[in-house]
């Protein structure tokens, strides 16, 4: 047990859900995240074709569509189908885009896997070979017996055994290769199936040091420029290695390549860039998994379908790109959905969809493909509250925004809140990049036009965001250093108790997360800012298991629970993660209460 971790994980969870203000950060920060392309530099979309064309039915493409709004779990961002190589299907909820790189999460993992393939065909690589020989110059004083036994073929099938440095060593160590090969597995190499994001990490060091390159070179040059992929971003951890099991920015549309080059057998354009014999290895049930994991096994970093019709990339919160094996039928998908593995509705709902048998060609039906088109361009409309006008709403196409209502002049002006450390960025996230902000310190609400202006200062640094009324209105913002790319949307509406208020939901379309503000017009002198997330508190579970498994195996929690009780955490994350902010107008707002401006 990795005692270094577990002290760290207690102290993190402690100043995260305890103090009032302040970083909880165990190591410093360094950003991750480093741009975001332009409009110019993202792929554009393959063209569509006619479902029938391919076998595929348009009125049960369009049924697929109903059902996914219909789930009250779906947070669906993009879907893509395709059939045979040819794009059928294009969904976006509002907000979204194939088009824009977002992070895939564990996804990841399994683009890591095909760098190894890259290096195992070319036999510099066998995944046989042991960890203690790859790192012979960079291991520590000791190591331990088991470490010695483990090889590139556990790191790939997730039966390397350690369970001591896992993904919360990302936020408290900063030597994650020398953590690991410290480490003393829990089980013997090989004999059970124990998913850690650090498997994966390890695999990019063992790329770097076997072929001389960063990951991301060797995925340039072997994969993603045959490919045409050239949109993309590959996070590091605080050495510079790539992360390898997360921190990958990908395209849908790119994503989407990916998964025909696997349903092809690593064959692009005529041209074999992958061995083929690595993948029938790779997407091959290599070890038993848990049904809690959902309903696959485990391969090379990929999933397998135990009924055997299809493998799977898939990252946390509903990233996924499904591929099946006889139908020619392929799926991404992108979420926000509270989900860890494949336990969710929106992958069941796709997966029985790739089950169904479809015929080679079906005869034309213009009319059942026009409606499938509308539900398209309609898609999610009516649970974000958007017009079903069949105009698809993103960053390239933004829709009109209409003007502001009179009552918004009653809450324009500058506010004072409370004490606290709240952002605007998504509290999952900030975790995930160890990126915490100083607290919200003044929220201003102006006029410009037919476009609300929300200005957040967040310690000293104060953000403008432009907010369209029912059109989403973008911009870039940087959060120590690291730029996020942000939509924004408001309305006036009212709650359960009638009780009149502004909603301005926030989309990061490069991420699975968003944020909702609602301003309440009660007419006390300090009103409350509330802020939610989605994901949201389906997440608590797994936010207390990774941070505070750590400190109970090695007994640092129990000698907090005097101080520190799961309720007590539990309560304060849900704080953390839907904060309610009371402020009251600054005397430089008595002017601002008039009518707002109306671009007139």
């Amino acid at each position: 047990m990795n005692l270094t971790v577990a002290r760290r994980s207690l102290d993190y969870l402690v100043k995260l859900c305890l103090k009032e203000s302040g970083s909880p950060e165990q190591i410093p920060f360094y950003p991750q995240k480093t741009r975001v392309p332009t409009p110019e530099e993202m792929p554009r979309m393959p063209k569509k074709q006619s479902p029938e064309q391919v076998g595929v039915s348009s009125a049960r493409l369009e049924a697929l569509l109903r059902d996914l709004e219909a789930d009250p779990r779906s947070h669906l961002h993009n879907l893509l189908i395709y059939r045979w190589g040819r794009l059928i299907l294009s969904a976006s909820a509002p907000g979204y885009s194939p088009r824009v790189p977002s992070v895939t999460h564990s996804l990841a993992k399994s683009v890591t896997s095909l760098a190894v393939a890259c290096l195992v065909g070319d036999g510099v690589l066998s995944l046989s070979d042991r960890l203690v020989d790859i790192f012979r110059d960079e291991l520590p004083p000791i190591v331990s017996r088991r470490m010695k036994r483990v090889t590139v073929r556990h790191l790939l099938t997730m039966t390397a055994g350690v369970t001591g440095v896992s993904e919360t060593a990302a936020v408290t160590l900063e030597d994650w290769k020398r953590a690991f090969l410290s480490e003393n597995p829990a089980y013997e190499p090989g004999s059970r199936f124990f998913y850690n994001s650090i498997n994966s990490y390890m695999l990019s060091a063992v790329v770097e040091k076997i072929s001389g390159q960063p990951l991301e070179e060797v995925l340039k040059a072997r994969i993603f420029t045959p490919l045409g992929i050239t949109c993309y971003e590959i996070e590091k951890c605080p050495k510079g290695i790539a992360k390898g099991g997360w921190g990958m920015y990908l395209s849908p549309v790119d994503l989407g390549k990916l998964g025909l080059l696997l349903q092809a057998g690593g064959v692009w354009e005529g041209k074999q860039i992958l061995p083929a014999d690595y993948l029938r290895e790779a997407t091959t049930a290599q070890v038993a998994v848990d049904e809690k994991y959902g309903d696959y096994d485990y391969g090379y970093h990929l999933w397998i379908a135990r009924d055997g019709s299809s493998f799977l990339m898939n990252g946390m919160l509903g990233q996924n790109v499904l591929i099946g094996r006889e139908n020619g039928l392929i799926s991404v998908s992108t979420c926000g959905n509270d989900e860890f593995y494949q336990q969710s509705s929106t992958l069941r709902l796709i997966a029985a969809f790739l089950k169904e048998p479809f015929p080679a060609t079906l005869l034309p039906s213009p009319v059942a493909r026009r409606r499938l088109r509308r539900a398209e361009e309609n898609f999610f409309c009516r649970r974000s509250g958007i017009p079903e006008t069949g105009h698809h709403e993103d960053l390239f196409s933004p829709g009109v925004s209409a003007p502001p209502p009179p009552e918004l002049g009653r809450l324009l002006g500058t506010y004072l809140p409370e004490k606290n450390n709240v952002g605007l960025l998504p509290l999952a996230w900030r975790i995930m990049q160890n990126n915490h902000a100083p607290g919200i310190t003044r929220i201003s609400l102006a006029c410009e036009e037919n476009t609300l202006v929300l200005s957040i200062t967040e310690g000293e640094e104060t953000r403008r965001i432009p907010c369209g009324f029912g059109a989403y209105r973008y911009t870039a913002l940087t959060y120590r250093e690291e730029p996020y790319l942000l939509g924004a949307r408001c309305m006036m509406t009212e709650n359960e108790d009638s009780v009149r208020l502004l909603r301005i939901d926030f989309v990061f379309p490069e991420l699975p997360n968003a944020r909702r503000l609602k301003i309440y017009l009660t007419g006390e002198p300090e009103i409350p800012f509330a802020f939610s997330e989605i994901p949201g508190m389906d997440l608590v579970p797994s936010i207390l298991n990774s941070l505070v498994a750590n400190a109970v195996k090695s007994g640092v929690y129990a000698l907090a629970q005097k101080h520190l009780s799961d309720a007590l955490i539990r309560y304060r994350i849900r704080h953390c993660m839907e904060p309610v902010l009371y402020a009251a107008k600054t005397d430089e707002s008595a002017s601002a209460e008039e009518e707002p401006d109306k671009g007139e």
